[in-house]
């Protein structure tokens, strides 16, 4: 049986979405992605729907890399909020963290603070090293329940916030700014 998301089959969704980017976008690499690449992602990131998003998300790390970034595109969908908090509390490390941090921070979800927590602990008792981003992502939320981040660790997830703000569709961007 072949699964469909959004009209397309599953292998045609990864072949879209997840073969492409993932490397360039796992761990902290989407801060080295070149301007061509990051294009791409943000044209994905304007026309994903959040069937798609949520399917990836609920996927393998590859498929949760790119699902994080493409969670941007839908701040005030529940079932994508809820697959991006689901992600980040089920996620093993320095692969598919800083993404899923970055997301559920950016994106503000319900449950940030919580789900930046879950996988905090989990982290520093797995030693997985992204603990301290997940301490900075912490720091960008009211009433942080974390340590106060390392300086680089601040500094490397300030750049992803900032990359997470530019990938946000035109349509978010333009309405945060005022401007039509």
């Amino acid at each position: 049986m072949v699964r469909v998301v959004s009209g397309e089959s599953w292998n045609e969704l990864e072949a879209r979405c997840v073969v492409p980017f993932y490397r360039q976008l796992m761990g902290i690499k989407a801060l080295e992605a070149g301007p061509s690449t990051l294009a791409a992602v943000a044209a994905l990131v304007d026309a994903a729907q959040p069937d798609e998003v949520v399917y990836l998300l609920r996927s393998g790390w590859r498929e949760q890399v790119v699902g994080a970034w493409l969670s941007l595109a839908h701040p005030y969908d529940e079932s994508v909020l809820a697959a991006l908090s689901h992600a980040l509390e089920a996620s093993q490390g320095s692969l598919t963290a800083p993404a899923l941090l970055t997301a559920v921070a950016t994106l503000e979800a319900p449950t940030a603070t919580t789900s930046i927590q879950t996988y905090y602990e989990a982290d520093v008792a797995g030693s997985w090293g992204c603990a301290g981003l997940a301490e900075a992502a912490a720091a960008m939320l009211p009433a942080s329940p974390l340590p106060v981040p390392a300086a680089e660790d601040k500094e490397i997830f300030e750049a992803l916030s900032v990359l997470a703000n530019c990938l946000k569709p035109v349509a978010d961007q333009t309405a945060g700014s005022g401007d039509t």
